[in-house]
């Protein structure tokens, strides 16, 4: 089992190895692997996939795409993780809210 994961051309993560990641990631650059980028006043919402697993639970799908909210472009407020391109537009979304209702849960 791997750490390492590449999108395919349906966004669907694939398991892989070191090289191949580091491959992709340079092949890929960053524009390939923004899930979404919204600013939003002073913060910025900004979701992408990682291809890093950051679970420790190795009995659950890996957590390859992060959502996280900057404050006045530095300052992280806010950060989520996920296991599918799917989960991590939603994610994406329900920052926004979370930004657009003054960072207090709904």
């Amino acid at each position: 089992m791997s750490d390492f994961y590449i999108l395919d051309e349906n966004k669907n993560p694939i398991e892989t190895d070191l090289l191949t990641w580091g491959a992709f990631l340079e092949k890929e650059a960053y524009k390939n692997r923004i899930v979404g980028k919204t600013k939003i006043g002073d913060k910025k919402v900004s979701t992408v996939f990682l291809g890093l697993d950051h679970r420790w639970d190795m009995d659950k799908p890996p957590l390859i795409f992060e959502t996280m909210v900057f404050e006045d472009n530095r300052n992280e407020i806010h950060m989520e993780r996920y296991s599918t391109w799917k989960e991590a537009e939603e994610g994406h979304e329900r920052a926004c809210r979370w930004v657009l209702n003054g960072c207090k849960d709904e």
